[in-house]
C-alpha cells in the first residue's frame, strides 16, 4: 500500500526504478568505459546525449530515452491504465497486491542486486509495473560482462 501511496505522490518513481536499474548495469564503470558504451549505443541508434561522461548523466540520459520510447510508453501506460482501472474495486486491489508481490518475488530470485535496491527505496513492490521493460533482458541475471552486453541490455529496454 506504501508504495502505491508513492506512486500517486511521485510522479517520478517510475523513471527512478528504470534509473536504479540502469546504475545496476553501469556499476563501477570509468569515464571510459561509459564513453565506448554511449559510441555503442549512438550506433545501435540510441538517441543519448550526455554532456558529462559519467555513469550518473548516462544513466539519466537512458531513462530520459525510454519516457520518449513509443514502445516503453505503450507497455508503462498500459500497465498504468489497468492499475489506475482496478483502484476502483477493493477486489482488483487484492489482485494487484498479489501480482505486485509475485513480481517483486520473481525479481528476487532473478536479480536480487537490483530487488535491494528498489526495497532500499521502498520501490519492490512497484517493479511489476517496469517489469514488461525489464524483463526483456532476463538472461542477464549476473551482471553483463561486456561493454557489447550493457549496450544491447540498455537498447532492448530503450526499444
Amino acid at each position: 500500500m506504501e508504495a502505491l501511496v508513492k506512486l500517486v505522490k511521485q510522479h517520478d518513481v517510475l523513471s527512478r526504478m528504470l534509473e536504479i536499474y540502469v546504475n545496476q548495469l553501469l556499476h563501477g564503470m570509468m569515464a571510459d568505459d561509459i564513453r565506448r558504451i554511449q559510441a555503442l549505443l549512438m550506433r545501435r541508434g540510441a538517441n543519448i546525449a550526455t554532456g558529462t561522461l559519467t555513469s550518473q548523466a548516462l544513466s539519466y540520459a537512458v531513462v530520459r530515452a525510454v519516457s520518449g520510447s513509443f514502445g516503453a510508453r505503450v507497455e508503462l501506460n498500459s500497465k498504468l491504465a489497468k492499475l489506475s482501472a482496478a483502484a476502483v474495486t477493493i477486489v482488483n486491489y487484492y489482485g494487484y497486491v498479489q501480482e505486485a508481490a509475485d513480481a517483486a518475488n520473481r525479481l528476487k530470485q532473478r536479480n536480487s542486486t537490483y530487488y535491494y535496491a528498489l526495497y532500499s527505496e521502498k520501490l519492490e513492490m512497484l517493479y511489476f509495473i517496469v517489469e514488461p521493460i525489464i524483463i526483456k533482458n532476463a538472461h542477464l541475471l549476473s551482471s553483463p560482462s561486456s561493454d557489447d552486453d550493457i549496450a544491447d541490455a540498455i537498447m532492448r529496454i530503450i526499444r
